[in-house]
């Protein structure tokens, strides 16, 4: 759990530090991604995501470390929760580990058992007074969609639109944060560029540029998903697309 204490330790020691120099409406938040912490990674129906593949390839990680079990958060999500709670955190940002969802990222078979997971989870923050703020990918793309060549496959934005659509109907009544895609420019440059991030493609120049056009596609996709069809029965929704 240690990069899951780092990020609460510092959101904690700003707060300390900084009390007279927000104002009172001011959210003291943290964030996590899925592959970082939940550990879990292949239970409950879940499928093989790129991290998978990548951390249990020898050589690619120094000492071999795997997100195997990571801080178990899958388990150990209402400690976490009691933990931010306990800090004073009023916003937390977490990602959907798209695997979870769709064991192979596609539409055909959903796992139940994980989505009740992700509702429990919401539940379990807004129980405690905490806003969640979902991001729907954070570098963790299920490993059949990469054998399909992955954010390089002009098709991944119906995947991803498929996958988010799923989402939205799961946490939809509870979540009024947003984020598509997390860093797609890390995703392709380190990823599909340079090969030091998982698929581990060494494709720079076209590589990182179809990677770049497909994400943007995705985004757009999944953002007219959810204002032609979720946000009319919201009151409110805040997108956004991390670079």
């Amino acid at each position: 759990m240690v990069r899951f204490y780092l990020i609460i330790l510092a959101v904690a020691l700003c707060r300390a530090s900084a009390q007279k120099l927000f104002p009172d409406n001011f959210k003291f938040g943290a964030a996590t991604a899925a592959y970082q912490i939940e550990g879990a990674w292949d239970e409950d129906g879940k499928g093989i995501n790129i991290w998978d593949t990548f951390t249990h390839t020898a050589g690619k990680i120094r000492d071999n470390s795997t997100g195997d079990v990571a801080s178990d958060s899958y388990h150990k999500y209402k400690e976490d929760v009691a933990i931010l709670k306990d800090l004073g955190v009023k916003l937390y940002r977490f990602s959907i580990s798209w695997s979870r969802i769709m064991p192979d990222g596609r539409p055909y078979s959903i796992n139940q058992a994980d989505i009740d997971y992700y509702v429990n989870l919401v539940k379990e923050l807004i129980e405690n007074d905490i806003e969640p703020f979902v991001t729907l990918y954070h570098w963790d793309l299920p490993q059949y969609l990469e054998d399909l060549g992955g954010w390089l496959n002009p098709r991944i934005a119906d995947y991803f639109g498929d996958y988010a659509r799923v989402v939205y109907t799961a946490l939809g009544p509870y979540v009024n944060y947003w984020v598509t895609i997390n860093e797609p420019s890390t995703t392709c440059v380190l990823g599909y560029g340079q090969g030091i991030l998982a698929p581990g493609k060494t494709l720079i120049g076209d590589g990182v540029y179809l990677c770049a056009q497909n994400s943007l596609k995705a985004h757009a996709k999944a953002y007219r998903i959810y204002e032609t069809e979720f946000k009319p029965l919201t009151y409110f929704v805040v997108f956004g697309f991390l670079y």
